[in-house]
């Protein structure tokens, strides 16, 4: 079992910053982060210094014991559960009311993570493969021909590749039956 506090959570009633709550605490705010992150666990110290920055709340209101992480490790999705927690935490915050950005702040993760959380991270349109290609670009060539890219480029300027310039900025673009040829000539060498 692992303490865990409400501190964070109950911080911005009273005070406007974790730099605040670590000067009211008598405690430098690196130590406050560090508690926040997860990275430091809660001290005795902690404990005493927080009931008297916050004397309206009951040691039971600021602390609570969770189960920890490592303890799950023994099950073959320890880990699993310990994230589905996490998403579930996220989603219920989020039917609550709360912005991506204060769920963000309160879990330690980006507003951006919080919303692929709740809403699924978005399918990346699929390029097509390279074999139904006619024209390839210079990085495409560059990784059927198994080269740098720049070796690439130098060869198209030394006319040992013919590259093809079709956009207005110049991109270099090659076919692919070019390629093959090329990968035939070095093949009889």
């Amino acid at each position: 079992m692992k303490l865990e506090t409400r501190v964070f959570e109950l911080y911005n009633r009273k005070y406007t910053s974790l730099p605040e709550v670590a000067q009211a605490m008598g405690m430098k705010p690196f130590q406050i982060y560090r508690v926040r992150q997860g990275k430091c666990n809660i001290s005795e110290k902690f404990i005493i210094r927080a009931l008297k920055a916050f004397p309206g709340y009951t040691l039971n209101d600021l602390f609570y014991v969770a189960p920890d992480v490592s303890e799950n490790e023994g099950t073959a999705n320890g880990a699993e559960m310990a994230t589905a927690s996490r998403r579930d935490e996220v989603v219920k915050l989020n039917q609550a009311g709360v912005t991506y950005t204060e769920i963000g702040y309160r879990l330690s993760m980006s507003r951006e993570r919080a919303r692929q959380i709740v809403n699924g991270n978005p399918t990346k349109p699929r390029k097509p493969a390279l074999d139904s290609r006619l024209m390839l670009s210079t990085g495409d060539a560059a990784k059927l021909l198994g080269l740098h890219v720049n070796t690439v480029r130098q060869w198209s300027r030394e006319g040992k590749l013919k590259a093809y310039r079709l956009s207005p900025g110049g991109a270099r673009r090659f076919r692919r039956e070019d390629i093959e040829n090329l990968y035939k000539e070095e093949e009889i060498e």
